[in-house]
């Protein structure tokens, strides 16, 4: 049934109970104080004696010969590597970002360094004929002679470039259980002074700094463990798996496992009631693909004791990848999700498969078609464990529906119709990290295409992006949202900010909701506004927007629409927007005339067009703006 992968008590209880089981108990709980050592201890005899990986050794050639046709690209790849010389570490690119804050360099030169690690181990492992085996030592023993293993943003003081104390990264997590998972694959056909070098290099670079975290001395620089943002998930996947797929210790296996399960609930408080996730879809596949992989060592270590999914949050967490599509495979791309930005089909696939949601009936196939940059992921990819099923009761399309509504944030997704692809999603709060200032935000999407409204997040991050400046962006700030401007005064930051949903109704035919986005405001003439929208299910769709000013006296209003299309301007009240060939009718009825501008924005590479509509209003009025697909010709 348990197949390999291919992918607190009250005081006075614990401390009896660690008197009764012991000094290795009474050692753990001095040691490590956030751990309940009962838990340490009962864990370790769930283990296996021996560490395992995802997935089986390469040795085992029938399930390896069997999975070989999925690595043939790979077998490709790498023969073009040991054509080659091995990319160098390259001290400058590392530096480049302490210098002048530009990332790219940095972070390209140690994906060439270390990239070819996944083609290699899994063009070997196809084959096991031998002749990758040389490029994959070396590529070893250049990894474990890396000055630093985190990426160069993450390392400002060069703590780790220089050595003065190395501590865990989104990076280090990942290349550190790639690490493991080459030397659990391939055994002895690695050099026993290249395994040593490995292991070393994983004590110093991830075990080591780790279980100073752990004992509470480390919470300057790996702060994560008590994130609840993707950091939590991502870095306590890489460090668990790695301990649980090469530490020979069982008990050491088991703290960090403990501490795995007790940490990683975090990530999941990122999460509303309601399942929304503020960080985005794109880190939501990011995030959450990491807490699966670690629910998944967790459970085949423990032959299902311990499962991530028995949370309910963590049910709910995982059906946001499908309840927050409001047209297939359109999202709204809220927060830092790149625009158009939607989650993989293998990673929907393997959710689908866990949750028995019948959205994927072929979803083994999809799984193991997927290219997968990690090494564990392309492992856990051809051997996916059959066991590993939660049955919500429901399927995809009953959970789905023709609305989600996050309530908690005000977050509402609208779907059409059967048959309709006219969709709008639209959002009164949710914000924290990745937050934009957007209050009130929405995105409308026409088929497979988001026409207008929300334009998405940076195409990359430069040294100013989580620092102070972040909101100096055109692209993070309110003026590249479809929010209003109002007397020349952006929205505050949106994070310190909370609106109010004043109302919401549905039934079949029509959706609404309304929400007081005053508080995104500091504007004394501003006494209120108030953004409702209504969803129209029938004759094609169709949404309306009206924003209600409440003013002391005049103002200047600017409504944009901000798109990656084009806009021209049919008369005095109507606009008409283009994209990709889909065209969407935009009418503005106000109280007074407008002017129509088109500013272009490019921050950090994400290219939009900012199309306003400029009005000065003499007093309290209110500002409608119709949206229409317009029928193809």
């Amino acid at each position: 049934m348990f197949s390999h992968f291919i992918r607190p008590g009250r005081i006075g209880v614990v401390a009896l109970t660690a008197l009764l089981a012991g000094p290795a108990i009474v050692a753990a709980q001095n040691q490590y104080p956030d751990l309940n050592p009962a838990r340490i201890a009962a864990v370790e005899q769930m283990l296996p004696e021996k560490p395992a990986g995802f997935g089986v050794p390469c040795s085992d050639r029938v399930a390896w010969n069997s999975a070989a046709q999925l690595y043939q690209s790979d077998v490709q790849l790498a023969e073009q590597f040991i054509a080659s010389p091995l990319p160098p570490w390259n001290d400058l690119a590392y530096l480049r970002y302490s210098r002048d804050g530009d990332r790219r360099e940095g972070e390209a030169m140690l994906h060439r360094h270390t990239g070819q690690l996944t083609p290699l181990v899994l063009a070997e492992c196809s084959e096991w004929k031998g002749r990758f085996l040389p490029r994959i030592a070396e590529q070893l023993d250049a990894i474990s002679a890396e000055p630093s293993w985190t990426l160069p943003a993450h390392d400002p003081q060069l703590l780790n470039f220089h050595g003065t104390r190395y501590y865990v990264d989104l990076n280090a997590a990942a290349l550190g259980h790639s690490v493991a998972e080459t030397l659990y694959l391939l055994g002895d056909k690695i050099p026993a002074a290249t395994r040593q070098r490995a292991m070393a290099a994983l004590e110093k670079h991830m075990f080591g700094p780790m279980r100073l975290a752990y004992a509470g001395k480390e919470q300057t620089f790996i702060d994560w463990l008590h994130a609840k943002h993707n950091w939590n998930a991502v870095c306590l996947n890489g460090v668990t798996d790695a301990a649980l797929t090469i530490l020979p210790s069982r008990h050491e296996r088991a703290i960090f496992a403990a501490a795995g399960e007790h940490w990683v609930s975090n990530y999941l408080d990122s999460y509303s009631d309601y399942g929304y996730d503020t960080e985005g879809i794109g880190y939501w596949e990011y995030g959450f693909s990491n807490y699966e992989e670690l629910r998944e060592q967790l459970w085949y270590s423990t032959r299902g004791k311990i499962d991530l999914f028995d949370n309910p949050k963590a049910r709910k967490a995982a059906l946001f990848g499908f309840q927050f599509a409001m047209l297939p495979g359109v999202y709204a791309d809220f927060g830092d999700a790149h625009f158009m930005d939607k989650p993989s089909p293998s990673f929907l696939a393997t959710i689908d498969r866990i949750f028995n949601l019948h959205e994927f009936p072929d979803d083994l196939a999809l799984m193991r078609s997927a290219r997968r940059a990690a090494l564990p992921e392309a492992v856990f990819a051809a051997f996916p464990n059959s066991s590993q099923r939660h049955d919500p009761g429901e399927t995809a399309a009953t959970l789905i529906g023709m609305r989600t509504w996050y309530a908690d944030p005000g977050v509402l997704v609208d779907r059409p119709a059967p048959g309709g692809d006219f969709a709008i999603t639209i959002k009164a709060g949710g914000n924290a990290n990745h937050s934009h200032n957007d209050v009130g935000t929405y995105s409308i999407g026409l088929k497979d295409t988001q026409i207008v409204g929300d334009p998405g997040g940076p195409g990359f991050y430069d040294a100013d992006t989580f620092n102070n400046k972040r909101y100096t962006y055109r692209l993070l700030n309110s003026f590249g949202h479809p929010v209003p401007e109002i007397d020349g005064k952006l929205q505050l930051e949106a994070t310190s900010v909370h609106p109010k949903v004043l109302s919401s109704a549905f039934t079949p035919q029509e959706d609404s909701v309304s929400m007081d986005i005053t508080p995104a405001y500091n504007d004394p003439n501003l006494k209120q506004v108030i953004r409702t929208m209504h969803y129209s299910r029938e004759n094609g769709g169709a949404v309306e927007i009206d924003d209600q000013f409440t003013v002391a006296g005049p103002a200047d209003v600017i409504e944009s629409f901000p798109t990656h299309g084009t806009c021209k301007q049919l008369d005095s009240k109507t606009l008409e927007i283009d994209y990709q060939g889909q065209r969407l009718r935009v009418s503005v009825d106000a109280p007074v005339t407008f002017i129509v501008t088109q500013d272009k924005v490019d921050d950090m590479g994400n290219p939009f067009t900012r199309v306003g509509v400029n009005m000065h209003l003499d007093q309290s009025g209110q500002i409608a703006m119709h949206f229409r697909p317009v029928p193809a010709s």
